[in-house]
Order: structure tokens, then C-alpha cells, then sequence
């Protein structure tokens, strides 16, 4: 990362960092939505293995 001592470079730094992130996350929000609207948002939790040490 870079070191900024200026405000408003270190601003306009992390907004190109938002904007190339911004097409994922929208992605990722409209995938959240869809199951939202079908109910499918609930994972079945996963069980850890169990060994028997005996």
C-alpha cells in the first residue's frame, strides 16, 4: 500500500480501489437478493468430523 501524506491523494487513491471493486460487490449483491426473494439464504451449518480416539 502506499503511503500518502496528503489527504486528498490518499482519497482519490481508495476511490479507484472502490470503483474496481464496485462490479463484484454489485455481483455479489444482486446473487444475495435472488436467494433473498427464493428463500435460500439459510446454509445448512457444517459439522465438523468426529473422531474416535478410543
Amino acid at each position: 500500500m502506499e503511503n500518502f501524506s496528503n489527504t486528498g491523494k490518499r482519497v482519490v487513491f481508495f476511490q479507484k480501489q472502490l470503483e474496481k471493486a464496485m462490479p463484484a460487490v454489485r455481483q455479489q449483491i444482486k446473487v444475495y437478493e435472488s436467494h433473498v426473494k427464493s428463500g435460500s439464504t439459510n446454509k445448512s451449518p457444517k459439522v465438523a468430523p468426529q473422531f474416535n480416539n478410543a
